[in-house]
């Protein structure tokens, strides 16, 4: 969903992480997000995390990738 106005870095709630075969890996409605470990972005880069979309439009992720989308593990 879209972020609250004004609120620069809001909080990701607790997340459930678990791993899978590539070869099992779902694509279709999956943002591939972005995972840094500060917000200097760069050479941070850590994974990819595979974030659940609302909608499965082919065209749906490029919403999130235009908006310039990504998780930082460092609060600042």
């Amino acid at each position: 969903m879209d972020m609250i106005p004004k609120e620069l870095y809001p909080e990701l709630p607790v997340v459930h992480v678990t791993s899978i075969e590539k070869s099992k890996r779902l694509t279709v409605g999956y943002y591939e997000c972005p995972v840094y470990t500060t917000t200097m972005r760069g050479g941070t880069f850590v994974f990819t995390a595979g974030l659940k979309m609302e909608s499965e439009e082919p065209d749906a992720e490029l919403y999130w990738i235009l908006s310039g989308v990504g998780l930082f593990m460092q609060p600042e």
